[in-house]
């Protein structure tokens, strides 16, 4: 009768264990895998809004992947025209849902696709000097990737153009420390690179255009022995430095 007992106990202490577990979400991805987008979202966002399950970051992962092919098709336009907007939404969250980056790690081909193409959005942006939209836009980016240095010197660069010259300080004094804090580039992949060059010469450019060139030279200087081979930044270099 004793072992019984035992036995019991066990038994109800491995259903609870089990019941404990997230789940695997394994329809998630079947529904990915299909290209049931729609499903896909439906039954990501049930899991984002249920109490068991809204703390584990791959529903929201899930989700975005969802919205995210959504944006690249004109027939999910009518039903869903912010799809792009809430891709970037979603890959955000689940960030900040995963406590270990693990999740990041596992799925970092998609979070570096879907920062490039917000990237592709900020290059355009810049090409028209649009800055009160550039701003927003970087922010969205820095939801992808909180980490990244080369934006928060665009958005500085943003701030100083709109004149919003408080917050500009405050997000150059960050960025600065940010690069200061960088001690390789080696393992950066060639997004995060295009990201810190367009940020260091939108910087760089301000100032000298605020008729401020030591501000440019020094930190065209900083980051110069990662671009030597790019000629983009050496022409902007060139430009500042030499002109």
């Amino acid at each position: 009768m004793k072992n019984l007992f035992f036995l019991f106990i066990f038994t109800i202490g491995c259903a609870f264990q089990a019941s404990a577990q997230p789940p695997n979400y394994d329809d998630l991805l079947i529904y990915f895998a299909d290209g049931d987008y729609e499903k896909l979202v439906s039954k990501a966002e049930k899991y984002i809004g249920n109490d068991k399950t809204k703390r584990d970051a791959l529903p929201y992962l899930y989700c975005s992947m969802g919205y995210f092919e959504m944006s690249k098709d004109d027939i999910y336009d009518e039903d869903y025209p912010k799809a792009y907007n809430q891709a970037i939404g979603m890959a955000g969250k689940g960030l900040k849902k995963d406590k270990d980056g693990s999740m990041y790690a596992d799925n970092l081909k998609y979070y570096t696709e879907i920062k490039e193409s917000v990237v592709e959005e900020i290059t355009n942006m810049v090409d028209v000097q649009d800055y009160s939209r550039l701003r927003g836009t970087v922010m969205k980016l820095q939801r992808l990737d909180p980490a990244d240095v080369g934006s928060h010197f665009l958005l500085a660069a943003c701030q100083f153009q709109i004149k919003d010259k408080g917050s500009a300080k405050i997000t150059a004094k960050e960025a600065q420390a940010r690069l200061d804090a960088v001690e390789s580039v080696e393992d950066w992949r060639e997004v995060d690179m295009n990201m810190l060059r367009i940020g260091i010469i939108e910087y760089a450019r301000y100032f000298k255009q605020a008729r401020q060139p030591d501000i440019s030279k020094k930190i065209l200087n900083k980051v110069k022995q990662w671009f030597e081979d790019d000629e983009a930044f050496m022409a902007e270099y060139d430009d500042i430095v030499n002109g």
